[in-house]
Parts: structure tokens; C-alpha cells; sequence
């Protein structure tokens, strides 16, 4: 049986799958990394933090493997998700505040997950809410999540939200953010010093010089997005019979739009390799859409290459 056979059927070979490779580029990022994962630190985060910080990864997958079906991006039962992830998250790019960058990432998972889960529920208030606290709660991780508000305004427009649940998620974005506040104007500080603060800390320069990208990553970062469009526009060509339905739709187009809402973090100053981990989520939904969309030969040769060049990546800079 073909190996992207197994780890799409069988979730026990997907989730060692993932543990292998979060293992494997932990190690190698620890022993020997890459100047540009040490562009904005001149060391990692401690052994117990990257222990840590690999357990949150892997709940990630486990949110990443749930998403795909409560999408309804899939034809058949699939857990391609779940390794996917741990290549696009950390296997590109190891960043050295590897825990904040983890923590973001699942906190963004899980808030794209609620609001899947709202297209089954008209006036689901929970999800919505819940969805916006964690979007608000990563900007206090990491600052350059702060354009991820417009995923908001862009929820209002694809999920048909009602007056009730655009407030809803407003207050939930700000909670976290007056909350901060209030910590530090607690703390003796004005009450407007946050907001100082994160300006501060969006504006600091954090990103390392491009020429600092191993070859290999850069790689990787082109197979993905190739063989995503591939995916889309065969899919498209062949009139696949899962876009019939709206939900359906608009689940695809809220995840293409918030990949390029992730892209914008990159012109953000304080941006570094932590945004991997970041655009790792929606770009995993889309890669995991286009495999299964694909013809298996050509699904099974693009998972080949993917894990290939992971493997190549290991070892050579």
C-alpha cells in the first residue's frame, strides 16, 4: 500500500508521522541551526520549553486533523492534515521562541475550527465568541497576529453572522486586549502603555536577512504552494462536486482568504520565522483539500517530493 494511502486512511500512522517529524526537527534545530532561526535570538528556547512546545504542536494536528471534515474540503476519510502540519508549522523553519509561536498556532486552529463550526449552526454564539477571544489572545503571543482582526469583518460576509454575533465577536476580540490594559495600568502604569507597548513591539525590526534561507526551505515552500495550486485548479477544471453545496464554498473561500490575511504579517517590521507556525494553519486545510482532490498518482508523487525534500532539509542547508 501506498504511503500517503496509509497516512491519509489511518490516523495512528498520521499521528506517528507527526511525532517523527516534530521530533526530528527539534533535534535538528537544537544541534545545528540555521542562521536565519537565529536571526531574531541567538538561542532557543530551553529543552523543557522545546518539550513543551512539541506536545502543543501536536495537539495542533490533532485540531488540524478535525477541521478538514467539519469543513467539508474532503471527499472521503482523511488524516493528511495531521503530518502536513508539522511540516508546514516547523519542518520549513525552526523558530527559536518556538513555544509562543506554538501556543499561537493552536489558539488559531482552534479559532478557525469554532467558526467552521458555526456554518452548522445558524446563531451559534459560542463558537463566534470564543473564535474572536483566541484571535484576540494571540496578539498578546505575538504582536503581528494584530491583522488577523479582519478575519471579523471577513467572518461577517462568509458565515452570514447576525447583529448579535458581529458584537459578540467584537467583544471577544477586545477582551483580551483591555484586559492587558488593565494588568499594567494595575501594575502603576498609564493605562494607555499597552497600547505603547504593542506599537513598540510591531514596529522593532525582527526579520533576518533573506540570503539566510537555506535553498531547501525555500523549496518546500514552493512545492506547497504549487502543488495547492494544482489542487485548486483541478479541482476547479473537474467541477468537483463538493463546491455544489454553500457551506462547502464558503469554508474554502475563508480559508484562502485567511492564508493571504496571514501573508500580510509578513510586511509587518516585528515579523519573523514564528509566522511559519502561524500560516501553517489555513495552508495546511488547503494542501491536505488539494491531495485529496488530485488523482492518487499525482497526490501520491507530490507527497513524495513534500517529504523528500523534508528529509533533504535535515541535512543539508
Amino acid at each position: 500500500m501506498q504511503v500517503i494511502s496509509l497516512s491519509r486512511k489511518s490516523a495512528l500512522v498520521a499521528l506517528v508521522l507527526l511525532i517523527v517529524i516534530l521530533c526530528v526537527t527539534a533535534v535538528r534545530a537544537y544541534v545545528a541551526p540555521f542562521g536565519a532561526e537565529l536571526a531574531s535570538s541567538d538561542y532557543f528556547d530551553s529543552v523543557p520549553k522545546l518539550v513543551l512546545a512539541m506536545f502543543v504542536f501536536l495537539c495542533g494536528g490533532f485540531v488540524e486533523g478535525k477541521m478538514l471534515p467539519c469543513s467539508g474540503l474532503n471527499k472521503n476519510y482523511c488524516t493528511l492534515p495531521i503530518p502536513i502540519y508539522g511540516l508546514l508549522s516547523c519542518g520549513i523553519l525552526f523558530s527559536s521562541d518556538v513555544l509562543s509561536g506554538a501556543v499561537a498556532s493552536l489558539c488559531f486552529a482552534l479559532a478557525i475550527y469554532l467558526l467552521m463550526r458555526s456554518l452548522h449552526s445558524a446563531g451559534e454564539k459560542d463558537s463566534v465568541f470564543f473564535a474572536a477571544l483566541l484571535l484576540g489572545a494571540m496578539v498578546l503571543l505575538y504582536p503581528p497576529c494584530v491583522v488577523l482582526a479582519l478575519i471579523i469583518p471577513l467572518s461577517v460576509i462568509l458565515l452570514t453572522l447576525s447583529l448579535r454575533q458581529v458584537l459578540l465577536m467584537v467583544v471577544g476580540y477586545l477582551l483580551p486586549l483591555v484586559a492587558a490594559s488593565y494588568v499594567v495600568w494595575y501594575g502603576g502604569d498609564d493605562m494607555l502603555q499597552f497600547s505603547r507597548n504593542l506599537l513598540s513591539a510591531l514596529a522593532t525590526e525582527r526579520m533576518g536577512a533573506v540570503a539566510e534561507v537555506p535553498y531547501l526551505a525555500i523549496a518546500m515552500a514552493a512545492s506547497v504552494v504549487a502543488v495547492a495550486v494544482w489542487g485548486g485548479v483541478y479541482a476547479a477544471v473537474s467541477r468537483d462536486k463538493r463546491f455544489l453545496a454553500v457551506r462547502v464554498r464558503h469554508s474554502f473561500y475563508l480559508f484562502v482568504l485567511v492564508s493571504l490575511l496571514t501573508l500580510l504579517m509578513l510586511f509587518i517590521p516585528s515579523c519573523d520565522i514564528t509566522v511559519l507556525a502561524i500560516i501553517a494553519v489555513p495552508a495546511t486545510i488547503l494542501l491536505s483539500f488539494a491531495l485529496d482532490a488530485l488523482p492518487n498518482n499525482q497526490s501520491t508523487i507530490a507527497y513524495w517530493v513534500l517529504l523528500a525534500l523534508f528529509a533533504m532539509h535535515l541535512f543539508v542547508a
